[in-house]
């Protein structure tokens, strides 16, 4: 009996606190169709700060947004501004960092050629825009891989482009790799079937002249580096090309097609 009484004491005690805990009731101010701020007064539910020793004589107040409709009171919020930045999300493609009319930009992607090939390449490049002109410079990695073979080659690409009208541009491009282009493992080099997909070094310019909001066509010339000699060789640039979207467009490089036609 004694354990049971010293059980019910125990209880009675932990309750007189809470019986003794006056409740304070706020008056909710919250308005609907009201064309002003008003908000919940917390005026005898919070002391002043006291952190800093200076008495704060100002009552706390949070206020609320106006609503101007009182059946949607939602219905003209305001959105919030976090200040964070807008992401864009491109397939091979990340933005490092960005300025007024420029960013560093990554890029990379992988090509798979059934029986000869697998090219993994990655760029790191650099983006500048002053008024009608636009540079672009940057650097390249190419990994090859094959039968019984991988090489990795390094190079270097940049280019300037003037916009003289909205459909009259002009570019000055050039791209150089280092080294020479790998072997097979028996000592042969490549094969034709192969070679034509590795990259060469190019040096060119042309004018890009738009026709309509879809249509235009690039013509200029361009001098590459010809496989096993290293020198290099001029070829005409006539594109014709189709504009998918703002950014991706499907050209056929007619010029160069021809002139190795007519070379041969």
């Amino acid at each position: 009996m004694t354990m049971k009484h010293n059980r019910l004491l125990s209880l009675l005690l932990a309750a007189i606190p809470l019986a003794c805990f006056p409740q304070t009731e706020l008056n909710d101010s919250i308005s609907f169709g009201q064309n002003k701020f008003e908000g919940i007064s917390m005026d005898g539910a919070a002391k002043p700060d006291s952190v800093s020793g200076v008495k704060n004589t100002e009552p706390y107040h949070f206020e609320y947004a106006p609503s101007l409709h009182p059946f949607f009171p939602y219905a003209s919020a305001r959105p919030l501004d976090l200040h964070t930045h807008v992401l864009h999300f491109t397939p091979g493609q990340a933005s490092l960092f960005n300025w007024n009319n420029g960013a560093i930009v990554a890029s990379g992607g992988t090509r798979s050629f059934p029986g000869l090939m697998q090219i993994d390449s990655g760029e790191l490049s650099i983006y500048q825009y002053v008024g009608n002109f636009s540079f672009h410079a940057g650097g390249i990695v190419n990994k090859y891989g094959y039968f019984n073979g991988l090489h990795t080659r390094y190079g270097l690409n940049g280019s300037i482009s003037y916009q003289f009208t909205p459909r009259l541009s002009a570019t000055l491009f050039g791209e150089y790799y280092f080294g020479q282009p790998p072997q097979m493992a028996n000592g042969m080099p490549m094969p034709p079937a192969m070679i034509g997909y590795y990259g060469r070094s190019t040096f060119g310019g042309y004018f890009d002249f738009q026709i309509n909001g879809r249509w235009g066509v690039q013509t200029g010339v361009q001098t590459v580096q010809q496989v096993g000699t290293n020198r290099y060789e001029a070829e005409p640039i006539v594109t014709p090309y189709y504009k998918i979207s703002k950014k991706v467009a499907i050209g056929l490089p007619v010029g160069q097609i021809l002139y190795h036609i007519l070379k041969k």
